[in-house]
């Protein structure tokens, strides 16, 4: 931002020959001083428009303290020195004073005139922008857009006084250019400000004879009045702008939000449905009303059917619409329809093959529909066209390790890695604890370990990665303490999380710390009440059975191999009520 606004302040702030004081009996040397600095700075502006901040800024400096007569330098290093002085207010101070020097002393220097009454305007000095602005418009009375940031200024003034100069300041405008509704709005908002209710109700009726049949002066008319309480003048013209423009989505916008904001749900209902099932009105209009209707109601299941019907009837009209399936798959997802969200969303690709975010939506979907094969189908496809694609790469992969096929697993995690960018550190510890993970799967643990130390050293609040290593670390019995400590971490990042607190606990059970670990299995069965998992039930039983509680411990054995009803060992401990089977 800073260089954009150096460059126009170089490019067009400068006027070289206006900030010149009118000198007599220049001395050889000082002349000889002044080309110097010409030259020098001609050569700062060179170093501005290619981006070399830095000679730049020591270009202009020099330049300066060769010839500090010459304003028009001061301007541009004052406008650096602001820049730089942000952290700095004394540095800041000195720019603004150069600045305002060359203004005073080159007021007819319209460009730097014009940059230094936008940067009062911005720092919120409103005295001096309106000192600024007024000048400048004395100078240029024919330029309405210099006399609009005065009367914007005079607004932000709010007193009375500046008040009515704003207003009389827009006459003028408008005598010379004619009606225009941004003049208008300017007029209103000075006239509510003095209270004026009638002066106001005669400017739209101004604006409204201007051009009877322009339907942004009607919605602008049913603004006003919904502003001065008056909504059956309001409805009106709404219905107005509806009628004189019947493809203006913001029409049919403002008449639906009348009646939300009267809490007439029905009608608010009926506008919309009016609204969008409209032939003609432009598919952009009907998107951003279908997304405010969609937005304000996902969460009412009563109003579903007719969300979907409006959805089914909109796709029937406008079938290769992407914007409307998008839109839909979304909905539905909230919905909890996600095949059918997946579904909308290949219709959706169908419109750009290349659209990568559309690919790894339906991948997701799938995966969390426990459908890795349709995943990966989807996939395969996606690659054809988008075959460098990190995230569809690392998806296939971790679809392939759901249905514990390891080896292309393995293959598509290494060529995600190989993709993607060194600096995302996050998405490249992801992959490696995933590679991590198949070495394990694999009966591989050492080389899962140096997978996992990486991951981790990667990016040390990869949970996924702390949980995983510290986990298999307690099942093979090694670094326990470190496996706590990184256990901990999730713990404390996710108290919630029963996988976390179920390894915690699995930790002190290996540490032989007994109470500690039914402390914490107790919550993860607690967090896991209304969906249990075979796993926690599992290593419930064996903690229960170390604090000689053996009928718990038994109860808990058979809730899991009810959950997984194949596991032996399960059976065994259950036959021999102890943990210590072979």
């Amino acid at each position: 931002m800073l260089l954009i606004l150096l460059v126009f302040a170089g490019g067009n702030v400068v006027t070289r020959g206006k900030g010149k004081k009118a000198e007599k009996n220049v001395t050889p040397r000082e002349t000889e001083a002044e080309r110097k600095a010409d030259y020098i700075f001609m050569e700062a502006m060179a170093r501005n428009a290619v981006g070399e901040d830095d000679s730049y800024f020591e270009l202009l400096r020099g330049a300066y303290e060769l010839d500090t007569t010459e304003t028009s330098i001061g301007q541009n290093l004052g406008y650096y020195l602001m820049a730089l002085g942000r952290n700095d207010s004394l540095m800041a101070v000195k720019g603004y004073e150069m600045m305002r020097r060359h203004f005073d002393l080159h007021p007819d220097d319209y460009y730097s005139s014009i940059f230094f009454g936008m940067i009062n305007t911005t720092l919120g000095n409103t005295d001096e922008a309106i000192r600024v602005w007024s000048i400048v418009d004395s100078l240029n009375p024919t330029k309405p857009d210099v006399a609009v940031k005065l009367v914007e200024s005079l607004q932000e003034k709010r007193d009375t006084a500046s008040l009515r100069r704003s207003l009389t300041i827009l006459d003028r405008i408008e005598r010379a250019e004619g009606k225009d509704l941004g003049l208008t709005s300017h007029k209103i908002r000075a006239m509510l400000a003095l209270g004026d209710t009638a002066a106001s109700l005669d400017e739209i009726r101004s604006l409204m004879a201007s051009s009877p049949r322009n339907a942004q002066y009607q919605l602008y008319a049913g603004d006003i009045f919904m502003a001065l309480d008056r909504p059956e003048k309001a409805i009106e013209y709404y219905d107005m702008a509806c009628a004189t423009d019947s493809t203006n989505g913001l029409a049919y916008y403002k008449r639906a939000q009348f009646y939300l904001n009267r809490g007439d749900s029905t009608a608010y209902d009926r506008e919309i449905s009016r609204a969008l099932l409209k032939e003609d009105l432009e598919v952009e209009a009907k998107t951003e009303l279908l997304r405010d209707y969609v937005g304000r109601l996902y969460g009412d299941s009563l109003k579903r059917p007719q969300i979907k019907n409006l959805f089914e009837t909109l796709l029937t009209q406008h079938p290769h619409e992407a914007g409307f399936r998008d839109l839909y798959s979304s909905y539905l997802i909230v919905a909890g329809d996600l095949r059918g969200a997946a579904e909308q969303q290949e219709y959706a690709v169908d419109a750009d093959l290349s659209n990568a975010g559309r690919w790894r939506s339906i991948m997701s979907l799938y995966g969390q529909l426990d459908d890795s094969k349709t995943a990966i189908e989807t996939g395969k496809r996606a690659l054809e066209f988008l075959p460098d694609d990190e995230v569809i790469n690392l998806l296939m992969g971790a679809n392939y390790q759901q249905l514990k096929e390891y080896g292309p697993a393995m293959d598509y995690f290494r060529k995600a890695l190989s993709l993607v960018d060194k600096e995302d550190i996050s998405t490249r510890s992801q992959l490696v604890a995933s590679i991590g993970d198949i070495y394990y799967a694999r009966e591989m643990p050492d080389s899962a370990f140096v997978y996992y130390r990486e991951a981790v050293d990667l990016d040390p609040d990869n949970l996924l990665a702390l949980n995983n290593f510290a986990y298999y670390l307690a099942e093979n019995d090694q670094d326990l303490d470190l496996a706590e400590r990184y256990s901990a971490i999730c713990v404390r990042a996710n108290p919630e999380n029963d996988t976390a607190i179920d390894t915690y606990a699995w930790i002190f059970y290996k540490k032989k710390d007994y109470v500690k670990a039914k402390e914490w299995i107790d919550q993860a069965v607690s967090l896991e009440e209304e969906k249990p998992q075979s796993d926690v039930l599992h290593h419930a039983g064996d903690i229960y059975f170390m604090n000689q509680q053996v009928a718990k411990a038994v109860d808990f054995w058979e809730k899991a191999l009810k959950l997984d009803p194949d596991n032996k060992i399960l059976k065994k401990k259950i036959r021999q009520r102890t943990p210590f089977v072979e």
